[in-house]
């Protein structure tokens, strides 16, 4: 009887420690069967549908999102497990809970028995939404310099530290050279 207890003990601080891990990740993570019920997910993730896990288990997509989103979500599931391996896609999520949205990257891994028979697909999903508008931003800053550059009235040069060599130039640079046009000018070497 005390081996039985110390056992039960131990496989229930396992699984304590397992939803703790599993809880305070900040991804969206959950477990479907291959038919896409629900057999488990995290806190964030219950947000996202607006509903507690116990009313979330044992239902599918269909009971929270619209049909073309969990036609979408019932996809990617597919893919995952004719894939035999991880499969991601990026989609926009709007939480139940509070209407904000978010930019997901979404990875889906078949999940297999001892036998390697698929009995589900874990899915996790990271917000990318931040890192988007970052590189949104970035090639906008990008293309507003190239602008700046090219149509600056002071002549501007752009050159390759060990050789010299003039990588590029904008035209207020090729009219001080007295040249007709970059192409004459670049791959010179200013010494």
């Amino acid at each position: 009887i005390t081996l039985r207890y110390t056992s039960e003990v131990m496989l229930e601080n396992e699984r304590n420690h397992l939803n703790t891990l599993v809880n305070t990740l900040p991804d969206l993570v959950w477990l479907k069967n291959p038919d896409g019920v629900y057999l488990h997910c995290n806190d964030r993730f219950e947000q996202f549908f607006g509903h507690p896990r116990d009313a979330i288990i044992g239902h599918t997509d269909y009971d929270f999102v619209d049909r073309e989103l969990a036609d979408s979500f019932r996809q990617h599931d597919r893919l995952a497990m004719q894939a035999s391996g991880p499969v991601s896609n990026e989609e926009w999520i709007t939480f139940a809970s509070d209407g904000r949205r978010e930019l997901l990257e979404t990875t889906k891994t078949p999940m297999l028995d001892r036998e390697g028979r698929i009995i589900g697909v874990l899915g996790i999903g990271h917000d990318i939404t931040a890192t988007r508008q970052a590189m949104g931003a970035l090639r906008e800053s990008e293309a507003y310099n190239k602008v700046l550059f090219a149509n600056s009235h002071i002549p501007l040069v752009v050159m390759d530290p060990d050789s010299g060599r003039l990588l590029d130039c904008n035209q207020a640079a090729v009219n001080v050279y007295g040249l007709v046009d970059q192409a004459t000018l670049l791959g010179l070497s200013v010494e």
